[in-house]
Formats: structure tokens, C-alpha cells, sequence
């Protein structure tokens, strides 16, 4: 009963309240009808309808229009669903009825009234626990109980865990899921109480909110608001309906408006455009003909300038015009013709300046006897401001480096021929009003068969097209000359001509084309810097952004490529002209040669100056791998200086065979003048030595040590000494040099062991015999051989052990570390060579003992063959009796009677000995017989161990006389007849100690006749016929 009051006191003030909002929406409806204007609502600030943006043509009035449309389309669909969502709201309320108050909560509440009590209890008893349910649920029965609900509030929310109600809460980030199953299983009865509070918790919060909003009788004011709230909205429905159709016949109507003066403003921006594209076109025509006036009369910086309007206007304002074609095909003509124009006249001025200018530094007239090129002050470009203008014109058309590596390049080229020709014609007319015609004398005779050979060779080089040679032996007598008689074959007779002249004119001429080469190279370094000069200044006028890329671009590398070009082209046609002489050089003498040599050398390394001085000033410190300049020249020295050292080397062989076939191995005394020669051999000081001190000695003395030399081992020490000052004078080549002498040294060695060991010397029949005077001298000069080369060694490596940059300036540079290297290898040779030198000695001392050993077996075969002379008288009787020893203790005079052969065997050992120490040495002639008394030793005991006949008589069982005391009695004969060579006293005092040891153990005591007495040994020792036992 108390309900229905309720509700009908709350349907009344809802009534009342949906009446005064009708009137509110009355009011706002009038205000708009009469009050807010069209251009209000068409210019609303928000963005609405047509002028929600600024129009920039047709197409952004058609998008605005396209959008109108799609919020008309949105509109109508929206209204449809609003009479749909109206017609689904009265179907709901219809289906949910009434909205429930609070007495209808009061079944539910009654079901868990009488176990309420019985739950705050036990609920109560948990609050004493410190857990989170707990202390929520204390604070929800102190609301309940004091009634503050503010705080009763807080806590329940603080209650459960803050995690919870993070924005990024996840199950899975809960601690609880992260723990292990038996942590879990462990407190499982702790989180289902904890749960259980939390639902229990929640169950009361929603009774309590229930039970305040019937308090507060939300569901009574919503349900009496329900119908007023909908008519509002029906009658704002409307009025938006209206107020739609409205605005949609204004847009209208505005959209015919602005889509007319659209149309006008697009036709006056065309007209516009078309006039003044008319304007650009007629300038594009009127500067065409100004161009063609201006490439005639050259200005070509102008006419770029021009070019470059023009073109920026066709291709900004006229591009795509079909009446434009014409100019635009005009136009690209015109840059094709000021291209071509700027490039043929660049390329001409820069082949002017760089190979045309001031010769007079390099005429034959101005230093004809100059032996060295100078170093040109830098000149100043012919036409240089011209070529700035023109390099700057193409680099703005970005055609300065394939003009430099192409076109110029090869024009450069062709003009070099052209002028190098011309330049070594004039110079070769100079060469022949100066010389006389009988003024041939350094370059060979021309009309030689050498020189028509080399002649036809260089008139083959000299020129590309030229394949005549001149063959004949009726060539001019001077340059001039030769080139008048040739008249127009410019390679034959500039062959002819080169070959004409003399050693001292062609030296002058050679001068001149490497002084006009410098002279070429400084004008093309300072091209150089004038081209580098223009690129910096236009990179840095237009501004460039990246450094990296204007360096790619610019001519730098195209500019170092083409000094290289240009120096190998000049200086390989200046080597044609080298070659052409080829044969006359191979002629000259070595200080002649050294001359041009230096002359070269010095002129290419300052080529190559020149060449990093340019690539310092367009690279600065930046690497650059270039290539070598001089190598071409270089390379033509090297073989000509080859060839001058393969025919010096030729002479000497045929001067070191000749006196080897006709030497007779026999001693010489030495002039004095060899000891000169020995000491610059070994780079020694050189005494001073006096005028007319033509005197001799009889032993050639190296390091305190004597030698017997033959004639041809002076000849030897003079070659080597030739081959040692020609390592001075080409020390651009001493590998060359060096190699040659040790293949001297090697023929010497080899050609004298099969001379006298070999027996050539005989069967060549030079000599009847070979005698042992001509093993010792042969020896002698393989021993002075052998002592001179580790001297000359060590001076070798004195010379070029040095540096490059210490070497003299004239070569430092020719010498490559190859060369050296290669230098240190020939050079450690000389120690092989002197060591087979050392080998050969020691054959030739045994050659020596074997023919003592034979002399023995001569005489061995009858002294051990054949008996004894037989002994009739007592003639022996002294040597055992008391008269042997005089009264002064002298050994008397006794007959040893030897055997017949031992006086043979004593005269050879004389005669050998006497040979030897005339020609060796005291210490080699011991040696010698020492090896061969050792090897007499060994076989006298080989015979003492085969039979021996023992005939009676002549041997008797008797003192004195058996085969042993016989023997021993010869061996005592040796000893007082060998005696008196005391050079050998050593080795022959072992040799008698020797056979009487053999003796002794070989004769038997057990046959009388075979027997050695011990008397008789005593009695020869008593008498000094034999040495005591060692």
C-alpha cells in the first residue's frame, strides 16, 4: 500500500518535469528559427558542409561535394535506425514489464536471513587474523555498526590485492600461477577461505548497493522519466530533420554558384599559362640564332650561358608542348655543335701548349759538349687564359674528363709523332753542318757491314709505317747528307742519319730530344694546375654538397693517366731512336758508353721528378698506383749496355782461349806494372807509380803470399781487373758484369784442368810431354786464383752493399733491389769458384804424387823382382866389424851393396824434388811426398806379403846376407842417399821407419835365407844408414 503513493507522487514530478523540458526545446527551436543566420551556419567554424576547407580547384569542390553526399546518405540511414531502435524499446519494455522495487528483493534476502547471524560470528572469530579477508570483513561489521560507510567503502576496495586492478592484468602474471604445484597444494585450504571471503564480500556489497538504491528511489524516478525522456527525444528528432532538409537546399543552391566561378578561374589561370608559355617560346626562337652568332665568334662562356636559359625553359615551362618540338630539336643541335666547337678548339689549344715551346735550352748550338740535362724553370702556358675559359665551359658541360682520356689523348699522341719527327730532323741538320764528313769516329764506321745491319733493324723501329732498310754500303758520310740523298722516306734516311753520326754528335742530339722531353713534361704540369685550378673554382661555384663525389668527378686520375701516356709514348719513340744505333754502340768503349749512360739516367730520373711532383700537386698525400715512365728508355739501356758487356765478354774469352792454347806452362817473370793492376783488382790504394819503371819480378805477391805465375794467368788478372772497372762504370748492371766474369773464372779453371790434367795440352801438341814443372806452375795459378777471390769478394760487396740512395746519382736509381739481390747471389758464387779452384790445386799435388808412386813401381818391379847382385869379397865385413866408427866417432865409408835399381828410384826422387821446389813451395812440396811416400809405404808391404824368391846364391844364412839383411841394406842406401834433401827430410825419416817395420814383421826368422838379422839393423843405426824406431 505504501508503494503505490510512492510511485504516484514520482509519475507526477516526472510529468511536470517532461512538460517544463518541452518548453526548454521550444525555446532553443525558436531561437534558431529566428535569431542564427545562413551564413552563421554555413561558416561554422567547427568545418561543416561546403566551406569545411579553402578549394584549390575543381577536383577539391568535387571531393566536397562527394562528402555532403556521404553525411546526406549517413543521415537517412541513421533515422532509419532510429525508428528502428524505437520500435525495439517498446517491444522491450513490453517484455521486461515493470522495473522491480525493493520489497520484490525481499524472497532472495529471506533465503540466507536465518544462517546470517551464524556467518558474522565465524566471520567475526576471523577477523583476528592478519589476512586481508579478515580485516575487510572487520571493517564491513564496523560500517554496519557505526554506520560510516566512506570508510567501510575504502576498505573493501583495499581488501582485495592492487594487482587486480591493473590495466594490464593478466592471469598468467599472477604469482599464484607462477608457483609450483606443491606450494599450491600446500595452501589450498588457506586460498579457499580466502575466496570463499572474497565471494561472501562481494554478495554483501551488491545487497547493500540494492538496498540503498531503494533507499534513495532510483527505480521509481527512472520509471516515471521513461516516457517524458522519449517524447524529447522525438521532438529533437524532428527539428534535426528539418533543419537537414534546410541546409541541404542552401548547399545547393551555393554548390551551382561556386561550380560557375570555378569554371572561370580555371579558364583564366589556362589563358594565362597558355600566353605565357607563348612568351617563353618566342624567346626560345629568338635565342637561337644569337647562339649560332655566338659560337662563330667563339664566346663560348655566353653562349653556354644562353644555352643553359633556354634549356632550363623548355624543360620547365614548354615541356610537352608539341609546338616546342622543333626549337627543342634545334636546341639540341645547337649544344651537339657548341660541344663539338668547345672540345676541338680545347684540345687544339692544349696540344699547342703543351708540346709547342722556347726550345732554345735544348738546341745543339747552345751546349754542344753539355753532358747533363737541366731541370726547366717552369714555363708559362701558351694561351693560358684561353684554355681556362674553355676547360671551365666543359666542366660545366661535365665533359672535361672524357675529353682529357679520349680525344685528347689521342690528338696528343698523333702531334707527338708528327713533332718529335720534325724536332729530330732539324736537330740531326744542326748535327750535320757541325760535323765534318770524315767526323765518324765515335759512332763506328756507317758503311760497315754492322751498321747496314743495324741500320736496316732501326729503320724498321724508327718508324711505324716505315719497312725499308737501307742495306747498302754507299750510305752518306753525314747526316745532312744522308738525309738529302733519302729525301722524303723519313724513316729510312733518319735511320741513316742517326747511324751517320759520330759518338760525340749523336751524344749532343740525345741531349736535346731528353732536354725537349723535360721540357714537354714541366709545360704538362703546369697544364696540370691550371686544369685543377678551373674545376675547384666551379665545384666551389655551384656549391657541390658532397666532397667525396666532386673528387670522383674531377680530372685528377684522367690527368695523372695522360702525363703517363704522354712520357711512355715520347720516350718510347725517343728509344726508337736509340735502337736505331744499336750496332754502332756495341763498338764502343766503356768510359764512351758510361757517358750517355749518365746522360740518361740523369734526364729519366728527372722525368720521374717531374711525374710525382705533378701527382703531389693533384693528389696531395692521397696513394695513387701509377706506373714508371722511364721503364720503356730504361729498358733499351739495359739491353744495349748488355750487348756492349756480351761483346766485351766475347773479347775477353777469345783473348783468355787464345792464350791458353798457346800457353806452354811455363814460368814468366811478372812486370811490374800487374802489381798495379792486382791492387786496383782488390781495391787496394794504388802506389804512384813512376815513369819508365818498366822493371820485373819473378813472383806475383797477394797478401804476403809468393806465386810462379805462366802468361796466361797474367792475362787472367788483367781480364778480371777489365771486369771489375766495367762493374764501375755500368753500375747500373753489375749483375750482368759479375756474371760474366764468374764464367771467366769458371773456362780459366775448367779449360786449364783439361789442358794439363786432361792431357789437351799434348794432343793438341802445344807440349811433347806434361811434365811435373808444369803440374807445379798449373798449380801455382789455380792457388793464386784462389787466394786472390775471396779479396775480390769481399771488394765486390765494398761496391754494392750500399744503398740506393747512396749510390751515385747518375745510377742510384737504375740499380732495383733485384739487381742487388741478384748481385749478392753472383757474388757469393766467387767462394764455389775459388773453392773449386782450392780443388783443382789439391788434384793437380796428387796428380804430382801418383807420378812418384809410378817412378817407385818402375823400380819396384826389378828391385823386389829380381835377386840381388851377388857379394864375392868381404866388402861388407866393415859394416859389422869394430873399424866401422872412426877414432872421432864418424861413421866410416861402407859398401852397402844395394840393389842395381835403387840408384833409378834415388834419381827420379832427386830430380822430382829439385822440380818442385824451384816451383813451389817448401810447405806443397812436403805435402806432395808425403802423400806419395805414404802410398810407396803401402804397397812395399802389399810385394813383402806376396813370395819372394830367396835363391842361394845370391842370398846366404849368414849375417848380412839373406833377403831380409839385403833389403834392410837398401833401405840404408836411401837414407845416405835422400838425406841431403832436407825440404823432405820429415816424410822420408817416416817412409824408412816404415819399410823396416814392414820388413820385420813380413820376413820370417824361420827361413835363414828370408830372415832379417837384428844384428844388421843395429849395425846401420850404429852408423846412421837408418832411423831409430818410433
Amino acid at each position: 500500500g505504501s508503494a503505490s503513493p510512492t510511485l504516484g507522487v514520482g509519475g507526477a514530478s516526472a510529468m511536470t518535469h517532461t512538460a517544463s523540458t518541452k518548453g526548454h526545446w521550444a525555446a532553443v527551436y525558436d531561437e534558431l528559427r529566428s535569431h542564427q543566420s545562413l551564413s552563421s551556419v554555413v561558416n561554422d567554424p567547427r568545418g561543416k558542409g561546403l566551406l569545411r576547407s579553402k578549394w584549390e580547384g575543381m577536383s577539391d569542390l568535387w571531393e566536397a561535394v562527394g562528402e555532403i553526399v556521404e553525411e546526406i546518405g549517413e543521415a537517412r540511414e541513421s533515422e532509419a535506425q532510429e525508428s528502428v531502435d524505437a520500435a525495439v524499446i517498446a517491444r522491450t519494455d513490453e517484455l521486461v514489464g515493470t522495473i522491480p522495487d525493493l520489497p520484490d528483493f525481499q524472497p532472495y534476502l529471506d533465503t540466507f536471513a536465518d544462517l546470517w547471524d551464524i556467518y558474522y560470528k565465524s566471520m567475526k572469530g576471523k577477523s583476528r587474523k592478519p589476512s586481508k579477508l579478515s580485516h575487510g570483513h572487520a571493517h564491513i561489521l564496523a560500517r554496519r555498526d557505526d554506520g560510516s560507510e566512506d570508510v567501510a567503502a575504502c576498505d573493501a576496495h583495499r581488501s582485495v590485492p592492487h594487482e587486480f586492478f591493473s590495466s594490464d592484468f593478466k592471469l598468467e602474471h599472477h604469482q599464484m600461477f607462477k608457483q609450483s604445484l606443491q606450494t599450491s597444494i600446500d595452501q589450498q585450504e588457506e586460498l579457499n577461505s580466502e575466496l570463499t571471503g572474497y565471494l561472501d564480500l562481494i554478495e554483501v556489497s551488491l545487497f547493500e548497493q540494492i538496498q540503498q538504491a531503494q533507499r534513495d528511489q532510483v527505480f521509481d524516478s527512472l520509471a516515471n522519466m521513461n516516457q517524458p525522456l522519449q517524447e524529447d527525444l522525438r521532438s529533437t528528432l524532428g527539428v534535426l530533420k528539418t533543419l537537414r532538409g534546410q541546409l541541404r537546399s542552401v548547399q545547393k543552391r551555393q554548390l551551382r554558384n561556386g561550380l560557375a566561378v570555378g569554371r572561370l578561374a580555371r579558364r583564366k589561370r589556362r589563358t594565362d599559362e597558355v600566353l605565357q608559355r607563348l612568351d617563353c617560346l618566342a624567346h626560345v626562337q629568338q635565342s637561337q640564332p644569337s647562339i649560332q652568332m655566338l659560337l662563330q665568334g667563339q664566346d663560348y662562356i655566353t653562349a653556354l650561358d644562353l644555352l643553359e636559359t633556354t634549356t632550363a625553359a623548355l624543360e620547365s615551362n614548354l615541356k610537352g608542348l608539341t609546338s616546342a618540338r622543333p626549337s627543342s630539336t634545334r636546341l639540341v643541335s645547337l649544344l651537339g655543335t657548341f660541344d663539338r666547337s668547345v672540345e676541338a678548339d680545347f684540345v687544339h689549344n692544349c696540344t699547342e701548349a703543351i708540346l709547342s715551346g722556347p726550345t732554345s735550352s735544348s738546341t745543339l748550338a747552345a751546349s754542344p759538349s753539355a753532358t747533363t740535362v737541366v731541370t726547366p724553370v717552369p714555363p708559362e702556358l701558351k694561351g693560358a687564359e684561353r684554355l681556362k675559359r674553355l676547360c671551365w665551359c666543359l666542366g660545366r658541360r661535365e665533359l672535361l674528363r672524357p675529353t682529357l682520356s679520349a680525344t685528347l689523348r689521342d690528338v696528343l699522341l698523333s702531334q707527338l709523332k708528327k713533332v718529335l719527327k720534325t724536332r729530330a730532323r732539324t736537330l740531326l741538320e744542326e748535327s750535320g753542318e757541325t760535323e765534318s764528313p770524315g767526323g765518324n769516329a765515335g759512332g763506328g764506321d756507317a758503311s760497315g757491314p754492322a751498321a747496314a745491319s743495324g741500320s736496316g733493324e732501326a729503320g724498321e723501329n724508327a718508324a711505324e709505317e716505315g719497312n725499308a732498310a737501307p742495306g747498302s754500303s754507299e750510305a752518306a758520310t753525314t747526316p745532312a747528307a744522308t738525309l738529302q740523298k733519302t729525301g722524303t722516306d723519313g724513316a729510312t734516311g733518319m735511320s741513316a742519319a742517326l747511324c751517320a753520326l759520330s759518338f760525340d754528335g749523336f751524344l749532343a742530339f740525345w741531349r736535346a730530344m731528353l732536354q725537349d722531353c723535360l721540357e714537354v713534361a714541366a709545360r704538362f704540369c703546369e697544364y696540370a694546375a691550371l686544369v685543377q685550378g678551373v674545376v675547384g673554382s666551379l665545384m666551389e661555384g655551384t656549391g657541390s654538397r658532397q666532397k667525396g663525389r666532386d673528387q670522383q668527378l674531377g680530372p685528377e686520375s684522367e690527368l695523372l693517366r695522360l702525363f703517363e701516356i704522354l712520357m711512355n709514348s715520347y720516350l718510347q719513340k725517343v728509344g726508337v731512336l736509340l735502337q736505331a744505333r744499336q750496332a754502332e754502340h756495341r763498338t764502343l768503349r766503356a768510359d764512351e758508353w758510361n757517358k750517355l749512360l749518365k746522360l740518361s739516367y740523369d734526364g729519366l730520373d728527372k722525368v720521374r721528378g717531374l711525374q710525382d711532383q705533378c701527382r703531389q700537386l693533384l693528389l696531395g698525400s692521397e696513394s695513387y698506383s701509377g706506373t714508371d715512365v722511364r721503364s720503356g728508355v730504361r729498358a733499351i739501356l739495359y739491353s744495349q749496355t748488355k750487348h756492349i758487356v756480351d761483346e766485351f765478354d766475347k773479347l775477353c774469352i777469345e783473348r783468355m782461349e787464345c792464350a791458353l792454347e798457346q800457353e806452354r806452362w811455363e814460368r814468366t817473370d811478372v812486370p811490374s806494372q800487374y802489381k798495379t793492376i792486382l791492387e786496383q783488382l782488390l781495391g787496394k790504394e794504388q802506389p804512384i807509380e813512376l815513369e819508365g819503371d818498366q822493371g820485373v819480378e819473378r813472383f806475383l805477391h797477394v797478401e804476403g803470399v809468393h806465386f810462379l805465375v805462366v802468361p796466361a794467368a797474367l792475362t787472367l788478372v788483367q781480364l778480371l781487373n777489365d771486369y771489375v772497372q766495367l762493374c764501375r762504370k755500368f753500375q747500373s748492371m753489375p749483375e750482368v758484369v759479375i756474371q760474366r766474369m764468374c764464367n771467366m773464372l769458371k773456362l780459366f779453371n775448367g779449360k786449364t784442368h783439361q789442358l794439363v790434367l786432361g792431357g789437351q795440352a799434348v794432343s793438341q801438341q802445344t807440349l811433347r810431354k806434361i811434365t811435373a814443372s808444369n803440374l807445379a806452375l798449373c798449380s801455382q795459378c789455380c792457388g793464386l786464383v784462389a787466394q786472390i777471390l775471396p779479396n775480390l769478394q769481399s771488394h765486390l760487396k765494398a761496391m754494392f752493399s750500399v744503398e740506393v740512395g747512396q749510390l751515385p746519382a747518375s745510377v742510384g736509381s737504375a740499380v732495383s733491389s733485384t739487381a742487388r739481390n741478384t748481385v749478392t747471389l753472383l757474388v757469393g758464387d766467387l767462394a764455389k769458384i775459388a773453392t773449386e779452384y782450392s780443388d783443382h790445386r789439391t788434384a793437380l799435388f796428387g796428380k804430382l804424387s801418383d807420378l812418384l808412386q809410378e817412378r817407385y813401381q818402375f823400380h819396384a818391379k826389378k828391385w823386389l823382382g829380381t835377386p840381388h847382385a851377388e857379394i864375392k869379397d868381404d866388402s861388407d865385413a866393415t859394416l859389422f866389424g869394430e873399424g866401422a866408427i872412426a877414432s872421432d866417432g864418424s861413421a866410416q865409408s861402407v859398401n852397402l851393396n844395394p840393389h842395381e835399381a835403387l840408384d833409378g828410384f834415388v834419381k827420379d826422387i832427386t830430380n822430382m824434388y829439385r822440380v818442385l821446389l824451384r816451383n813451389l813451395t817448401n810447405d806443397s812440396v812436403r805435402k806432395i811426398f808425403a802423400k806419395a811416400f805414404d802410398e810407396i809405404a803401402l804397397k812395399f808391404d802389399q810385394r813383402l806379403c806376396q813370395e819372394l824368391t830367396a835363391a842361394s846364391p845370391p842370398y846366404e844364412d849368414r849375417l848380412g846376407r839373406s833377403l831380409g839383411d839385403r833389403l834392410a841394406l837398401d833401405i840404408g842406401f836411401l837414407q845416405e842417399q835422400l838425406e841431403k834433401l832436407s825440404g823432405i827430410s820429415t816424410p822420408l825419416q817416416r817412409l824408412l821407419v816404415d819399410l823396416v817395420s814392414h820388413l820385420r814383421a813380413r820376413m820370417a826368422a824361420d827361413d835363414p835365407l828370408r830372415a832379417l838379422h837384428p844384428g844388421t839393423l843395429e849395425a846401420l843405426q850404429r852408423l846412421g844408414r837408418l832411423p831409430l824406431p818410433r
